[in-house]
């Protein structure tokens, strides 16, 4: 497992998507990919502020893989990932990824704490699409 550069806490991040995959499917999670940059404000305030929230951290923690990527250097089925959004104005991108790699939920931009935890929450009981 990595840490990307500007995550200095736990969780553990991946960088590998399949990686992640195979994480969440061995300890029965879903996968958090969050696509960002590292000069983009609304990246770090997710990362820095809100998923440092107790209830958002323990979300997290308990019910995802996560993985960060960079917007700029994504491979090719992350791209395809992305492009099945429908808004991608601003990054962060918050993409929630079934185990077998299915598309649960997106958002995009920053989200306030309550926001996002809404969205955690969502994005781990959501029925997977088929």
């Amino acid at each position: 497992m990595h840490r990307h550069l500007y995550f200095q806490s736990p969780p553990i991040w991946h960088i590998d998507l399949d990686e992640a995959l195979a994480t969440a499917k061995s300890s029965g999670k879903r996968v958090f990919l969050q696509v960002g940059r590292i000069d983009c404000g609304g990246s770090r305030a997710l990362i820095e502020k809100v998923m440092a929230k107790e209830e958002i951290f323990e979300c997290v923690v308990e019910k995802f893989v996560c993985v960060a990527r960079d917007a700029d250097s994504l491979d090719d089925r992350e791209k395809a990932l992305v492009s099945k959004m429908r808004n991608t104005a601003r990054t962060p991108y918050c993409l929630f990824l079934a185990d077998d790699g299915a598309l649960v939920l997106e958002t995009a931009g920053g989200r306030p704490a309550a926001v996002f935890l809404n969205d955690l929450v969502e994005a781990a009981t959501k029925k997977v699409p088929v």
